[in-house]
């Protein structure tokens, strides 16, 4: 064995290490750049490269090492065969290393990017699903609350349907086009349409076309077309303010339309039939109120004037002989003041005021007790060709009533029906007990509760709708002038009804006229009656009397009066001189004039007079009716009123009464 060969296996081992060890240093530097910036492709090459010269440097030096290891081994004929090879076996080493080397990198490349691809396709199908799920959410929520939107809407319809249905007054919503879109259900009760025919939508002509054949519009066929054409050009303009529309039936709309800020039109129909009959009422008793204000005031007044007609008279009588010329003249003007003071009192009851004081009776009681009496038994004569039926309630209940008021209604009522009747006819005179639920339209103040019924029915010749309207209003008649009657009697019925809490209704069909005056009942028993009183139970044992009043007559009349009843009598003009009058002397008896003018009243007085002396007694006189002064006046202690012009017996009653 030689050594030649160990330089060149230095020459290759050094070599084979050098670039060894610059390949290695590529390699480290390569990865050092890398790890700085591992996107740079050119740093992958370089990487590549430089592992590629690695294995080539390695290949050739362990070709060196076959090579040199043949040659010790004397083997230079095989290192022959493969030395040709030798350079290629490495070239070819080298490219397979750097094609492998590529295809690994591109295939973690290719893996790399797929990976990224993956994680971005992952990244944005999850924002993708994100927003599809956030989408969903938002959807779902929207769905929900629209469905919770319909629902409330759905409420809120129906609640407002119930609300509209609930309204007494027709209500129609119209929209821009003019056709249906909202109909209550008094809307189309008014006008008698169906709901399937609203549910069309129909136009405000197809609704009028409607309404034509149903009775409603009370407008002739000719005219018709021309109506419809104005009403519909009034809706369209907005221009159908507040009017009344009368129907065929009798029915009294009340219309007007509303423009809605979306171009709709609002249309509402009253049916102001009742409130126009109670308007008509309320005119009425209005009416009956002044009227009566006014008769109220002029009976004060000639009830003062008639205390000289009635009350001289009477004290004449008195002092006149029995077979005296002048004691038939004087009864005569008597008769006729009292006549006349009859008179005043119906003004007084039109005044709505009754001076009589209430008793428990029989309405049973009082028609028979008419019927006997001399004022029945004349209607009766005067009238032979009307039959008189009576069907009296054997349980009739009791009333309350001031028996005289209840009497002049029945004798009212008995001749206008007497007088009605032309020949040949019948009265019918019932009593009921009947439960009133609610008020008749007549009174709307009529408390519920048990009444006892007068009804009188008579077959004359009826009363027109016209007149019935007016029948109780004062001076109302259409009776011949001269034959009977003031016309205030049937004013008397309904204000004496109307003061005892109840109502009257009359009803006529032409062929039948029937009265029912309803007065509220009474669990009390019926009052006892006492008879005709002497004048000598009357007279008195000098008791001091102070009449104050503030006409000199009466105060002249009443002095007389007393003094003949054995009274002892002083008087005063006004209140405030009664009061200095009882400051200075104690009287057994004061008779208070109501009405003074001027100066405080009577109940003003008394009120004064009962500070000074609490235990004053005294009576009420007035020439009015009994007034809710009167009324106080009697809680603070005053006695019995009297009603002006009184006779002896009836001042003497009183004064004994308040005495005792």
């Amino acid at each position: 064995m030689t050594l030649p060969w160990l330089p060149v296996i230095w020459v290759d081992v050094l070599g084979s290490s050098a670039i060894l060890l610059l390949a290695g240093l590529c390699v480290i530097r390569s990865l050092q750049l890398l790890k700085k910036n591992p996107d740079r492709t050119f740093y992958n090459y370089l990487f590549l490269l430089t592992l590629s010269f690695v294995f080539f440097a390695v290949s050739r030096s362990f070709g060196h090492l076959i090579k040199q290891g043949l040659i010790i081994y004397d083997q230079q004929d095989i290192w022959k065969i493969i030395a040709p090879f030798s350079g290629s076996v490495n070239t070819a080493t080298f490219i397979v290393i750097f094609s492998f080397g590529i295809y690994f990198y591109r295939s973690h490349t290719i893996h790399k990017e797929l990976e990224q691809h993956k994680t971005h396709l992952t990244s944005l199908v999850a924002e993708r699903t994100k927003n599809l799920t956030e989408t969903n959410l938002q959807l779902s929520q929207e769905i929900a609350d629209r469905t919770h939107t319909e629902k409330e809407l759905e409420k809120t319809i129906g609640e407002f349907s119930a609300v509209m249905d609930a309204i007494d007054y027709g209500v129609l919503f119209m929209d821009d086009q003019l056709r249906a879109r909202i109909v209550n259900r008094a809307y189309r009760e008014i006008w008698g349409i169906s709901a399937a025919f609203v549910a069309e939508r129909p136009s405000m002509r197809e609704l009028m076309e409607y309404n034509r054949y149903n009775n409603v519009f009370n407008v002739p066929d000719e005219e018709f077309e021309h109506f419809m054409d104005e009403r519909e050009d009034m809706v369209r303009q907005g221009t159908l303010f507040p009017g009344e529309l009368e129907c065929k039936d009798g029915m009294i709309l009340q219309y007007q339309c509303v423009v809605l800020p979306d171009g709709w039109r609002m249309l509402t129909y009253f049916d102001i039939t009742e409130l126009k009959k109670t308007q008509e009422k309320l005119i009425q008793s209005q009416k009956m109120e002044a009227i009566g204000m006014m008769a109220g005031g002029v009976a004060h007044d000639l009830n003062n004037i008639l205390s000289g007609v009635v009350g001289y008279p009477d004290l004449l009588l008195m002092q006149l002989p029995e077979d005296s010329e002048l004691r038939k003249p004087l009864q005569v003007i008597q008769e006729s003041g009292q006549r006349a003071a009859e008179v005043v009192a119906d003004l007084l009851t039109v005044a709505r005021g009754i001076a009589s004081q209430r008793e428990t009776r029989s309405l049973n009681f009082l028609v028979t007790e008419y019927l006997r009496s001399p004022e029945g038994m004349k209607m009766l004569s005067r009238n032979p060709d009307v039959r008189i039926r009576t069907d009296l309630a054997p349980d009739l209940l009791n009333i309350s009533c001031s028996p005289v008021h209840i009497i002049k209604c029945l004798m009212n009522l008995l001749t206008n029906s007497a007088e009605a009747i032309a020949g040949t006819g019948t009265i019918r005179i019932e009593t009921r007990n009947r439960y009133v639920d609610k008020p008749v339209a007549e009174n709307q103040y009529m408390e519920t509760g048990e009444y006892a019924v007068l009804s009188i029915i008579d077959t004359g010749k009826g009363i027109t709708k016209e007149d019935i309207n007016h029948i109780f209003e004062p001076f109302y008649t259409k009776k011949v002038l001269g034959r009977s009657g003031t016309g205030l009697g049937l004013a008397i019925v309904w204000n004496t009804v109307q003061d005892h809490g109840g109502a009257v209704t009359v009803s006529s069909s032409g062929q039948e006229t029937c009265f029912e005056l309803y007065f509220p009942i009474t669990r009390e028993e019926i009052s006892d009656r006492k008879g005709a009183v002497e004048l000598a139970q009357l007279r008195g044992n000098g008791e001091l009397i102070l009449v104050v009043d503030d006409e000199k007559q009466q105060r002249n009349i009443a002095s007389q009066m007393l003094s003949i009843l054995g009274y002892r009598v002083e008087t005063v003009s006004s209140g405030e001189k009664a009061i200095d009058f009882i400051r200075n002397q104690s009287m057994n008896l004061v008779i208070l004039d109501m009405i003074m003018d001027p100066g405080i009243n009577g109940r003003q007085t008394y009120e004064q007079i009962i500070a000074v002396r609490p235990e004053q007694k005294a009576i009420i006189a007035s020439g009015f009716s009994e007034t809710e002064e009167v009324k106080k006046a009697q809680e603070l202690g005053a006695g019995s009123f009297i009603h002006k012009p009184y006779t002896l017996q009836q001042i003497g009653i009183a004064v004994k009464k308040a005495l005792d």
